[in-house]
């Protein structure tokens, strides 16, 4: 059956990180989700405030995170996928862009290092002010820089379905269009000469625009290879476990039956993972442990549904 894993945000915590794994070990996961991105978030980059966490030599970044390996090695714990620093595009400022593209290269680095097999590089939206050909140019131009990397470290590069904020509404973003961004999958390939991209199909970013899971997860059927799980009210993004939200007349807000519908036909064999952190801190730490159990029985329910059991 399917393994299952959770994002490091909300578990791991920098200054007691033997406990976190082992949290995360007893409440029954298999493997963890490590967020790059919890170490540069997306209002600093935003802001230009690039601490120089992952733009050092290498060997100097290894060294903040080999403990972590160490760690979730004594518990049986694996990393098959990553999530890197964004945005790559900060408009107007040139060298901020420069610069992101060299920590994402250093990510994935450390990312092959720490034994994952998968890294998303979020592409970035362009729409309202260029023309989708502009975006569409723009991403594979960003996603070419860096197939030398990825070949030297053995590592897919997956795409995620975004979401775009305007004038209070919240929109399709870059990749939302599903077939599109098979497309997309299927030139960067075809350029780097092997299966160097993939898709990390976000579900809450999907549910906020309405879009149907069941049609996006059969429209990427092979390309699909890692999972951003996660629930919302279908009007903010709350980043919260399954199941979370119900409209009483109008049934569950999420089509979870659909998404786990898709999954099993695409004959997905890769991890269900919980993007969740949000739902972590909504609860106070003692609870942490109750919280991570019900996320893995969860993804051991899930697990089941794709496995016919």
């Amino acid at each position: 059956m399917n393994r299952i894993g959770v994002q490091s945000t909300g578990c791991i915590r920098q200054d007691n990180i033997e406990a976190g794994y082992l949290m995360i070990k007893e409440a029954g996961f298999d493997c963890v989700d490590f967020n790059f991105d919890e170490y540069l978030g997306i209002n600093d980059v935003l802001a230009g405030n690039i601490n120089d966490v992952f733009d050092r030599p290498v060997e100097e970044i290894w060294k903040d995170f080999e403990p972590h390996v160490k760690a979730a090695e004594r518990y049986g714990l694996s990393f098959e996928q990553m999530h890197a620093p964004f945005p790559m595009l900060v408009k107007g400022r040139d060298d901020i862009s420069e610069k992101m593209t060299r920590i994402t290269k250093n990510c994935m680095e450390i990312c092959a290092r720490m034994g994952g097999k998968y890294i998303v590089v979020h592409p970035v939206t362009l729409a309202y002010e260029y023309s989708k050909k502009e975006e569409h140019d723009f991403n594979i131009a960003l996603y070419k820089e860096l197939i030398p990397t990825a070949k030297k470290c053995g590592l897919v590069i997956c795409l995620e379905n975004m979401f775009l904020e305007k004038n209070s509404h919240l929109m399709e973003g870059v990749c939302s269009d599903f077939a599109e961004a098979k497309g997309m999958m299927d030139e960067l390939n075809a350029f780097a000469g092997e299966e160097l991209f993939a898709f990390c199909f976000d579900v809450g970013h999907a549910n906020i625009v309405g879009k149907n899971l069941y049609q996006a997860v059969v429209t990427l059927g092979n390309s699909l290879k890692i999972l951003h799980v996660h629930d919302n009210d279908g009007i903010s993004d709350l980043h919260t476990m399954p199941y979370t939200f119900a409209r009483g007349w109008n049934g569950i807000a999420t089509d979870w039956d659909g998404f786990l519908r898709g999954l099993k036909e695409i004959g997905y064999k890769g991890v269900i993972n919980f993007e969740t952190f949000r739902c972590m801190d909504g609860f106070p730490m003692e609870l942490h442990p109750q919280v991570l159990s019900l996320l893995a029985a969860m993804g051991k329910y899930f697990a089941k549904r794709l496995a016919g059991v």
